[in-house]
């Protein structure tokens, strides 16, 4: 009876390692636990049925949890997109707000370029109107101190026989200078039927 007592012990000793090994610790007032997602083990001994309420149990609650941070992200996300979408409006206003400052600005550039032509014109037709009343070899005189642009557009603006009378007593290289500007600009024109 002896040796049935001692082989009792260390079958039981075994299985007491096995527990300790697997990860279940007893203690005298708390209640054994199994580490990680597995069934928490009461004292007393449990059913089958009973175990596997309690692991489904401890399943439920992770997953309960871990729906829980889905839905915290899922929030945190939707945040974040109406912010993006909101930045994008305001992006959107800004860019019509400089295509509209963009296309004012063009419209007064014209204006104020348009205007200046005008001045510009009417200046070059005083001119004409003052050389036209000139001597022909005086006109060349000024002609011949004048910048070569504004030279081309007082003959641009004359008549021909009062243009090709000046040019006679302009300078011979200025002349063909003018010249060449002339026929430039005139080939730039559209042709008369």
């Amino acid at each position: 009876m002896m040796k049935r007592g001692k082989k009792w012990v260390q079958a039981l000793a075994l299985v007491v390692l096995i527990l300790m090994y697997t990860g279940v610790v007893f203690a005298e007032d708390e209640e054994p636990f199994v580490s990680g997602d597995e069934v928490i083990v009461e004292q007393q001994e449990l059913t089958t049925p009973e175990l596997i309420f309690r692991g489904l149990e401890s399943k439920r609650l992770v997953l309960e949890a871990r729906a829980e941070a889905i839905a915290m992200e899922e929030r945190k996300l939707k945040e974040l997109k109406a912010e993006i979408d909101a930045s994008r409006e305001e992006l959107e206003t800004l860019r019509k707000q400089i295509e509209t400052s963009l296309t004012r600005l063009e419209s007064k550039e014209k204006a104020v370029n348009e205007e200046r032509k005008a001045e510009e014109e009417k200046k070059i037709k005083q001119l004409v109107k003052l050389y036209s009343s000139m001597k022909p070899k005086k006109a060349a005189g000024i002609v011949n101190a004048m910048d070569l642009t504004t030279a081309q557009r007082l003959f641009m603006n004359m008549k021909g026989d009062l243009a090709g009378k000046i040019l006679a007593y302009v300078e011979p290289q200025r002349a063909a200078r003018i010249s060449e500007r002339l026929a430039e600009t005139l080939k730039d024109l559209p042709a008369i039927p």
